[in-house]
């Protein structure tokens, strides 16, 4: 990763840390799908109260954005920085934008609720901020061990698959944050996925997957997917993603193969 990125991640993720920890009224459990509905269109709708600027370095650096509905005030992260592929550095809100979707399209609910928005007249991604969390990075260096290794585990799983599909890092840890109230394990920063490889990720092996992730990665097709992503990814983005998609399968297949089912296959806890 290029010195300057994680310089800036690091300062964004101080303060999805330090001021996720202030906000009322967020999501405190697992998501339903109302719950997130309603989330977005909190972002969606809510009244811009303030706009900090310049806080995490460099022109291209994300805002961070104080929200209210009149009831609840919230901050949310706002990414507009369009440089998509064939830059030399590709890095996009819209790649963000893509991942969020193809999440939902999963039923996956580690992706905090995001959606397109102009603020300040600028288009972009607005990211709602999650209260009271710690990096992966963190727990691992302070031997923090979750109280359900178990299902810590299990979600951890599903995020390398989604990693695997977007061609994003793998299971870096600054990219992992872990909810200290209830230990949800939530990924963000998808700005640089996508890529057009027609692989899946190097030295990022998958090795299990829960029932609901691999029922919905069989039923995801080509027409679903070019529908959702089709404004946000070119078609060389989309025909590796499904390319993608297929050596998932494959690898989940070839392990329950070699393994057994139970010992690939689980059921989330």
């Amino acid at each position: 990763m290029p010195k300057n990125k994680i310089w800036v991640k690091g300062c964004l993720v101080i303060f999805w840390l330090a001021w996720g920890a202030f906000q009322a009224g967020l999501i405190s459990g697992e998501p339903g799908d109302q719950e997130q509905e309603a989330m977005e269109n909190y972002l969606k709708t809510a009244r811009v109260v303030k706009i900090i600027k310049g806080t995490t370095g460099g022109r291209t650096a994300p805002w961070i954005v104080n929200l209210t509905d009149g009831q609840v005030q919230r901050r949310a992260v706002f990414k507009f920085v369009n440089r998509p592929r064939p830059a030399m550095l590709p890095d996009s809100y819209r790649y963000e934008l893509a991942a969020y979707r193809l999440s939902r399209m999963l039923d996956l609910d580690f992706v905090p609720p995001l959606v397109e928005r102009t603020i300040d007249s600028r288009p972009g991604s607005l990211q709602l901020m999650i209260p009271g969390t710690m990096q992966e990075n963190y727990r691992a260096s302070h031997g923090l061990e979750p109280p359900d290794r178990k299902s810590f585990d299990q979600a951890l799983a599903e995020i390398l698959i989604l990693e695997n599909l977007v061609y994003d890092e793998c299971l870096d840890g600054t990219d992992i944050l872990i909810q200290k109230s209830n230990w949800k394990v939530w990924r963000i920063d998808f700005s640089e996925a996508f890529a057009p490889v027609e692989e899946l990720l190097p030295d990022c092996p998958i090795r299990s997957c829960s029932r609901n992730l691999y029922e919905s990665l069989k039923k995801l097709d080509e027409g679903s997917v070019k529908s959702a992503l089709q404004s946000y990814l070119n078609e060389a983005e989309l025909a590796a993603l499904l390319k993608r998609k297929e050596l998932i399968l494959n690898k989940i297949k070839e392990l329950i193969e070699e393994q057994g089912e139970e010992a690939i296959i689980f059921i989330k806890k």
